[in-house]
This record gives C-alpha cells, structure tokens and sequence, in this order.
C-alpha cells in the first residue's frame, strides 16, 4: 500500500473520498442559513425541514422534510461498485450493466462517471398506494442519521439506544409510511441525481397512478422546470377494474416525461406504414395513396364550391359541414402539379376526382409521439405478463411494463448511435429486454443501466416469486434482483436463438455489479486496511461500458487515456515506462505496490501520475 501523506509530500496527485466535516461543508455551501457562528443552527435546520408544532395537515407545496430531502441529495456516498463476475454474462465483452444496490447511492456513484450522459432514463416508481410499503427505508440510511445527529435531532444515551426529538417523532408521523410527504422526501433526491445523469437532450419517462401523479407533476416542474414539461401520456392498464361501488371502471395509469431542455428534444421516432403508398399510373411525382379532400375547418367564401369533372362533367361539393382543403385560387395549381387527378369513368355516388398525397411530400417519415399512443390493448398489464410467460416466469413478477411499451418510448427518445439508457426502479428488468430487441431490429447499440434493489422477497406475500428463485434459481435467500437478473438473461437468450441473423451480434451480456463499503481513511491521513482493493474501472473513474484493456494481467490495464495501475512487476514496469503519452492511475490500497517502488521507476512528469484511495 502507499502511504497518502507520503505520497503528497513527493508531489504526487491524489484521488480520495475523504472530507472534512462532509455535512457542515454541504450545509454551508448549500444551506448557509443553517450555519451561525461556524455551529449548526438547530432551530434553523427544523425550520428548513418543514417542522413545526402548528402544523398539522402535512402536506403543501412546501412539503415537510423538503429540506432533508434535499440534504440526501448532497450527502456523500460511502458506499463503491464491485463487480460480480458469478453473477455476470459475458462480462469482458459488454457493454450493458446490472447494478444491485440502494439507487439513491447507486446514482450518486454514476453521477462521476455518467455527469450527463444518459440520454434516456425510465423508472417505475413506488406508487404510494394501500398496499405499498416503501422498500427503501432512506431513515434507516447512515448518511440520514448522520443528518439528524449533526443537527441534534437523533441521539444516543449510554447504552447505545437512539433517541428521537420530539421534534423528530412528530416529523416521522408526517412523513411515515403512504404519506404525500414521505413519498416526496424519498423521490426529490433520486430525481434531482437523475437531473445529473441527463444529457442535455435526455429525456425522463415516470409511469405513475393517481395516488402520487398530481404531486410528481409539481415535483417535476420543480426540478426539471415546468417549460421542460413534454407530455402527460395515457396507458390502459387493463380492461375492467370491477369497481362495484362506483359504478366506474378505471382502466389507465400515467406517463409523464420531463426534458432536461425541451428546447433540444425531438421525439419523432420509428418509421410510419409506408406500405400504401403506390404508382398504379405511372406518376411522375412518384408513390401516392389517395387522400380525403375535405376537412372540418374552412369558410364558405374559399372552401365551399363545386369540382367539375371535365370527362364526365360531373360536379362535387365538400359533404356537408365541411369545406375543401384547397381553394378555387389553389384548384388549378393542384391540377397542374398532378395532385388532382380527374377520373374518365366512376360510379354515380362516387368522387369525379382522386385527391393525391405524394410520399415524396411527406416532412417526415417518422411517427409523431401521440399522447395516446398507449391506449390500445397491445400496452396492457395482459401483455406484458405474456411476455413473461413466454420466458416461463408468468407469475414471478407483479404488474410489469410490456417490452412494445418500452420500445415504443425507446423508439421515440433513442437514436441507434451507442445511446445509454438508465432505469433505477428495475424490477423485472423489461427495459433491457426492449433495448436489446429494439437493437436486433434497427440495428442499434443502445446500452442498458439497470439499477435494483435486492429486497428480500416475503415467502407469505410472493409465494411463486419466492419459490421460482429458492427452487429454480438456487438462492437461498430469494431477492426481487435475482428475478431481474434471470429474466434479462432469459431475454437474451431468446432473442439470439429466435432473432434469426439480425439478432446475433446484438450485445445481451451484463456486467454485474453490487455496493461495497469504501475503504477508511483515518482523519490522520492514513490508511485503514481492507480486503477489497480497487478494480480497474474504479481507479480510472471511466463510465462502466468503456472497455477495458488488459496489458499485463491482474496488473496493468488500459481505459481510454488511463493506464490503471493494480499490481507490479518487471514486466508491469517496462510497460509502464514504454507508454509516455496516457495519465498513470495507481491503486493506493494495493498489496503489491509501495511508494518507494513506483518512485524507482523514475517517471520524468509527476503530472502524469495519480494514486487513487
């Protein structure tokens, strides 16, 4: 291992997590007003949560624990990403990305290596509804009770047991379980980090219900900014609800999409039918499909009069309340441009005339994105549960999204150029399975993100689930990220053995990656031993889908400008010296590497070289 203190009194650059005083520091920078006299100012942080004896309802535009919300999102992460080669396909050769974890930490992990660069993000979060129990206990964090200690609002007495402010117990009845409040803490931070990730023509896509969808859109506008609003979709979920009582039945569910600037979002997106488009005659402009000449809108002056037909002498008029789309002044420049084309024979209750719209004309031959694009029954729960069971796990996952729905949003918000595509509420993993479709079919290199939670699934409430991972996967302590995992490898082996030629170069691997603890640093500088050294790609701060080169093995690797420095030997050395151009990046927690030993090898610019912590 090399010495930090050792290594910066040498002039070398170092990279490390440690800070001094993290929340006083995000306080000051962030909350100034929660700092008086260089102490944290308790009253004012109780202010800044929403706290307050008087208030009773809970819920406004400023919602109780806003403020703490928003300390989540600066908190530092204390947690890094450990591959799991086990768990893993393919993983020398892929792209894609399997992430096992709190997202909330997850996304601030990506947040410095993905800064916007993630060109579309979908999520299904939470719905917040009777039955829905958050999963992820953000109190029950280490970086939120660091929070409420610093700020006096959590204490331990003698023997270790925490005590909660008065101040607290009543935030903590606000906030609790399916409250508004609750469910807008947990979601602000996760969503202001998504911010982050977005390119600056990246688009977000939320599927939410009625219970949280009016307080998303405030959210949203807030976050994003209310002119960065695109859309409010509709998608039927299902076909009857049953809703005695009402006499209603409720049948869709909402999908709201935010732009990071909606000024550089275009969503046009995957080809129109084409397909009855012909030239039976021969048309000089080209294919043409045979249009309606009349239209709604219009005034009787310029859009009402007759057609003559100069073979048969017939005459037509608009139908009744409506108006032709062209005028007399336009009526012979139709004619002339072969636009209008008369017939020599038709039936007597048939036009004396064919109303051409050419291809040629056409601004685009790609969809608009219609806000009720998903109501048709091909985007129902049914579906999608179909899919699944084609995959022979029908019944091991709830309520999941069909992959034409996520394809279809993929369609509009992706191009086919290597764009990354993020989904931190994975579930069932349908976004990687659409992903990797959609690349079979247009010949694309999307990358997929994935972010799960292992949540232990409860045996009493998800019986099937349960025992399709105990019985058929093996695992010994079942988890909701195991389904995702198997499904996205089932998808992908489907879709090579049934794709035919298209699908056999698309990308189905996965690299797996799970949280780990970082390795200490002690506030004297030094170093706190550990078991888990650094990989590759945590050393050269380098998105997970750049590939990684091997120039000595378990030693030296290659990642775009960065040699990456884990072990040393006379062979690691050479190389080493023989590159004189790439950024050097050293493990500083390696067993196998002292200060004195780099510093033999006599590099001429110390600029070059960095140990990472």
């Amino acid at each position: 291992m090399i010495d930090k203190n050792q290594a910066q009194q040498k002039g070398l650059n170092i990279i490390e997590s440690k800070e001094i005083n993290p929340l006083q520091t995000m306080l000051q920078t962030h909350f100034p007003q929660t700092i008086s006299e260089g102490a944290v100012n308790l009253k004012a942080i109780a202010s800044l949560l929403g706290i307050s004896e008087r208030l009773t309802q809970g819920y406004e535009l400023n919602f109780v624990g806003k403020g703490l919300a928003n300390a989540l999102y600066n908190s530092k992460v204390e947690l890094e990403l450990k591959m799991d080669c086990s768990k893993s396909k393919n993983p020398q050769n892929t792209q894609n990305s399997i992430i096992i974890g709190d997202n909330l930490d997850v996304l601030k992990i990506l947040k410095s290596a993905y800064y916007e660069k993630i060109k579309m993000i979908y999520i299904v979060p939470p719905y917040n509804t009777k039955n829905d129990n958050f999963i992820y206990p953000d109190d029950f964090r280490t970086d939120y009770k660091t929070i409420l200690r610093e700020v006096g609002l959590l204490t331990t007495d003698d023997e270790g047991n925490e005590i909660e402010s008065k101040e607290l117990q009543s935030f903590r009845n606000i906030t609790g379980s399916r409250s508004h409040s609750g469910w807008l803490s947990f979601m602000l931070p996760r969503l202001k980090l998504a911010r982050d990730l977005l390119r600056d023509d990246g688009v977000i896509f939320i599927s939410i219900d009625d219970n949280e969808q009016a307080n998303l859109k405030i959210l949203c506008d807030e976050i994003f900014g209310e002119e960065n609003f695109v859309a409010d979709f509709i998608r039927k979920t299902k076909s009857t609800t049953n809703d005695a009582n009402t006499g209603l039945n409720y049948q869709h569910e909402f999908l709201l999409c935010y732009a990071k600037d909606k000024n550089l979002v275009n969503l046009l997106g995957g080809q129109k039918d084409l397909s009855k488009y012909k030239n039976p005659d021969n048309d000089p402009n080209g294919a043409w499909v045979s249009s309606d000449p009349s239209a709604k809108s219009g005034d009787m002056k310029t859009g009402y009069f007759a057609v003559k037909n100069p073979y048969t002498g017939k005459e037509d008029y608009p139908p009744e309340g409506m108006f032709w789309r062209f005028s007399k002044n336009t009526l012979q420049k139709h004619i002339d441009a072969g636009r209008i084309v008369f017939k020599k024979e038709h039936g007597d209750n048939e036009r004396g005339f064919i109303y051409k719209r050419h291809l040629k004309d056409l601004k685009t031959t790609l969809k608009t994105f219609d806000s009720l694009s998903f109501v048709d029954n091909n985007f129902m729960n049914q579906k999608a549960t179909k899919e699944l069971k084609a995959l022979e796990m029908a019944e091991a996952f709830s309520y999941p999204k069909s992959v034409e729905f996520i394809k279809t949003i993929l369609n509009h918000s992706t191009n086919d150029d290597s764009e990354i595509v993020l989904d931190f509420f994975a579930g069932s993993g349908t976004t990687a399975q659409a992903v990797m479709e959609l690349n079979a079919e247009d010949g694309g290199n999307r990358k997929f993100i994935l972010v799960q939670l292992p949540e232990i699934i409860d045996k009493d409430k998800s019986k099937i689930a349960y025992d399709f991972v105990k019985n058929e996967l093996g695992r010994n302590e079942p988890k909701i990220s195991d389904i995702t995992i198997e499904r996205v490898n089932r998808a992908g082996d489907k879709l090579k053995s049934e794709g035919g030629l298209d699908s056999q170069n698309v990308d189905t691997g996965y690299q797996v990656y799970e949280l780990v603890s970082k390795p200490k640093i002690s506030d004297m500088g030094s170093i706190i031993p550990h078991n888990a050294n650094n990989t590759p790609y945590d050393i050269a701060r380098k998105p997970l889908h750049i590939p990684l080169g091997v120039i000595v093995e378990d030693r030296l690797f290659v990642c775009e400008d960065i040699l990456c420095v884990v072990g040393l030997d006379k062979q690691t050395e050479q190389a080493i010296l023989d590159d004189e151009d790439r950024l050097i990046f050293i493990d500083g927690w390696s067993d196998s590497i002292t200060l004195e030993s780099f510093l033999n090898l006599n590099i001429p610019n110390n600029d070059r070289v960095h140990i990472v912590y």
